[in-house]
């Protein structure tokens, strides 16, 4: 008899939103609801505000959770957290437990110790409340009380069987520690211990430090394990991650993506070469070596869409807001107005100041405080050059999250030296954060260095692959139609001398022309004499060829009328001498 197949129920995981989203999606929608979840770190890596903004969220969500400190007072930690946005409110005594435990440093232990108290405190306080997640904050502290590596696996066993058993989550906060053996031990032994496993670190890159977060375990569960950015800001600990995880949640006047509509770029002879514009939601960029025009483009765009009823941000690695403005207004694109509006605000930046990660989460709170539609970085070279280990995956977290809220970004990138087009696509990585290429560069020709712009590519769009020349005067660009000469293009001077050579030789060619013209008419008018005189001519010979016609005709009748004339006189003549005859017979007979 053929076996039946066996078929077995599965639970489904159940997982805990800790309502970072970057978090959320590499641990594929929060952390094991019911297990033990360690989060190790160095002093200052922010394991504490990390574990509090996940209480935190849950406790908003309509739990209670019980948090438990062996290093801070209950005080200090209530004061933290009033310091970020999801603290600084406060919460019902009810709904967040604090309790401290905090070990003396002058503590003398003498005996055996256990965790039979601690569990019985949680088992209290969980009853009492409750409370279905909880947290232990420096829990390293109370195992370094254990006189023996194998009290430290037997007590942690303890606690996480019983967790299990009451159906709790705990997070258990604790030094990675490599200070000795029995350090480094310890946390080998929570490790094993646990469910899941939190590492956040700090890695120095010049003056910089950037925060990261790694997932090196999550029993049962795929998950990202891929050491990743965090920044500390005024919402806690955030994610940032290549891609980005902008919340669904618009900022309030964040326009949708509308592809279908484009905006103006600003320059007026530009705009038909793309199509009528940028289209909205889309990514631009503007390469280009110094003195190109980039950030003259980006304030002639800025302006356009501020005059438009749009709102822009600004955002400046290589000025302060005074250069900035003094540069654009010398060139015709005053900032002063929509600055004093509030339509358009610039952000300075510092590529030297912090971290790339730090840069786009600031770049992303700028644009939801203003409602933002449309966002210049200028240049964003300075991010992706800055040899920060993470640059490409700031870049691209920022512009994912631009792109969910339809804002419109212009980039401009500085480009050194004599580098191809390939090299440049390259180093930009153009495929990824671009869907419009426009590239700035010289063109040197007859003692002369003309800005010339191309339109390398456009996605979506018709647009031209002509090369345009580039012209800054005291009210704005101006883009000309390429001139090309044997095969060179020529801008510049040597432009104006090659029109001026073509108008005189246009000249020459129509003096010809008109030489030409008046020699032939002059010879039709001679012909058209000639013609004329024999036309008199022939009407001459006509005439005396009638007259001589009517001469012969005349004679010919006359001469018809007379032998007429002769027949009927001889028939006459005749018919008498017959008469004559007859008489003279009658005459004799008688």
């Amino acid at each position: 008899m053929d076996e039946q197949p066996q078929f077995y129920e599965v639970e489904a995981r159940s997982v805990l939103e800790t309502g970072i989203v970057g978090l959320d999606h590499i641990t594929g929608g929060g952390l094991p609801r019911g297990r033990v979840i360690s989060i190790f770190g160095a002093a200052g890596a922010g394991k504490t505000v990390l574990g509090l903004q996940i209480l935190a969220h849950r406790v908003s969500a309509g739990e209670r959770a019980v948090f438990i400190s062996f290093e801070q007072t209950a005080d200090s930690v209530l004061e933290d957290m009033a310091g970020f946005s999801w603290g600084a409110d406060g919460f019902a005594e009810d709904e967040l437990i604090v309790l401290e435990t905090g070990v003396p440093t002058d503590l003398h232990v003498s005996g055996r110790f256990d965790m039979q108290g601690l569990i019985a405190t949680l088992l209290a306080v969980t009853d009492a409340s409750g409370a279905t997640i909880v947290m232990l904050d420096g829990l390293n502290a109370l195992l370094s009380l254990l006189l023996e590596e194998a009290d430290e696996r037997r007590e942690l066993l303890r606690l996480t069987d019983w967790v299990r058993s009451q159906g709790l989550t705990v997070l258990i906060t604790a030094k990675a520690s490599a200070e000795n053996e029995r350090a480094r031990t310890r946390a080998e032994i929570l490790d094993y211990q646990t469910d899941c496993v939190l590492v956040l670190d700090r890695l120095q890159t010049g003056n910089a430090i950037s925060r990261t977060l790694q997932v090196t375990k999550y029993r049962g569960a795929a998950h990202i394990g891929h050491i990743v950015p965090v920044v500390m800001t005024n919402n806690g600990v955030e994610v940032v991650i290549a891609g980005g995880l902008a919340s669904e949640t618009l900022a309030p006047g964040a326009p949708a993506s509308r592809p279908d509509q484009r905006m103006p770029t600003g320059v007026e002879e530009l705009d038909p070469l793309l199509g009528g514009g940028y289209l909205v939601g889309s990514r631009t960029l503007l390469s280009g070596a110094p003195g190109t025009s980039k950030s003259t483009l980006a304030a002639a765009f800025s302006l356009a869409v501020v005059q438009g009823g749009g709102r822009v941000l600004y955002v400046s690695f290589d000025e302060v807001r005074a250069q900035l403005e003094l540069h654009t207004a010398s060139v015709g694109y005053s900032f002063r107005e929509p600055l004093e509006s509030g339509s358009l605000r610039i952000l300075e930046e510092s590529a030297s100041g912090g971290t790339p990660e730090e840069s786009a989460l600031r770049i992303i709170r700028a644009v939801d405080e203003l409602g933002a539609n449309a966002v210049v970085i200028d240049p964003v070279s300075a991010l992706t050059g800055s040899g920060h280990p993470f640059a490409d995956e700031s870049l691209s977290y920022l512009l994912t999250s631009l792109s969910q809220r339809g804002v419109t970004v212009l980039l401009t990138s500085l480009l050194h030296g004599a580098a191809s087009l390939d090299e440049e696509a390259t180093k930009s990585n153009i495929s990824t954060i671009a869907d419009n290429w426009i590239h700035l560069t010289y063109i040197a020709n007859g003692g002369e260095r003309n800005r010339a712009l191309t339109i390398v590519k456009s996605r979506a769009t018709a647009h031209t692959n002509q090369v345009r020349e580039l012209v800054i005067t005291s009210e704005g660009i101006e883009l000309r139609p390429a001139y090309v000469a044997d095969g060179d293009v020529l801008l510049g001077s040597a432009r104006a001398q090659k029109e001026e050579q073509d108008r005189t030789e246009a000249w020459l060619r129509a003096v010809e022309y008109e030489r030409g013209e008046a020699e032939i008419l002059a010879s039709m008018a001679e012909l058209e004499g000639r013609i004329s005189g024999l036309g008199n001519e022939v009407d001459l010979r006509r005439r005396d060829l009638e007259r001589l016609r009517t001469t012969r005709d005349g004679a010919l009748e006359r001469t018809a009328t007379a032998l007429e004339a002769r027949v009927a006189a001889r028939r006459s003549g005749n018919l008498a001498n017959d008469g004559n005859l007859a008489n003279d017979g009658e005459g004799a007979h008688e």
